[in-house]
């Protein structure tokens, strides 16, 4: 989660936030108006990391300072990671398998490459889940500098 305080009022912050956030083409998940609003933002064939498909959640908090707001963001990937680790693990196996049965280790190694890059990707994905956050965060900063 990150945390940051903006100087307005939970009114005008959560205005500003939703505001924010259908400009930058999120969908609304969920509403609960000057108390949280989650949203799915990005597409599934994405592999950036801002624009990648995420749920991202906002719960809002008032603060003497204004508006305290609280953030998380969770990567939507297109196949669970489970089944990741599982396939992973099946042609580790089928790999091991292969130096004693001829013909398993050419595909065995193929599907563990393969599943290494799928799981490369959403390793990259995930550490920069954050990224869209951040920018909404900055963009609400902003905001609340102004006159």
């Amino acid at each position: 989660m990150i945390e940051k305080t903006v100087a307005l009022d939970i009114q005008k912050a959560y205005e500003d936030l939703r505001n924010i956030l259908l400009k930058n083409n999120c969908r609304i998940i969920i509403e609960e108006p000057l108390k949280s609003i989650i949203v799915e933002h990005g597409y599934p064939s994405s592999l950036s990391p801002r624009e990648t498909w995420k749920r991202v959640s906002f719960y809002l908090f008032p603060d003497e300072a204004g508006t305290r707001i609280m953030g998380s963001s969770q990567i939507i990937f297109p196949i669970p990671v489970a089944i990741i680790n599982n396939l992973m693990v099946v042609f580790i196996i089928l790999f091991i398998i292969g130096f004693f049965v001829h013909g398993i280790m050419s595909a065995a190694l193929f599907g563990l490459i393969a599943v290494s890059i799928v799981y490369e990707a959403y390793y990259r994905l995930y550490r920069k889940r954050y990224l869209f956050l951040e920018e909404v965060f900055k963009l609400l900063a902003q905001r609340s500098k102004k006159p």
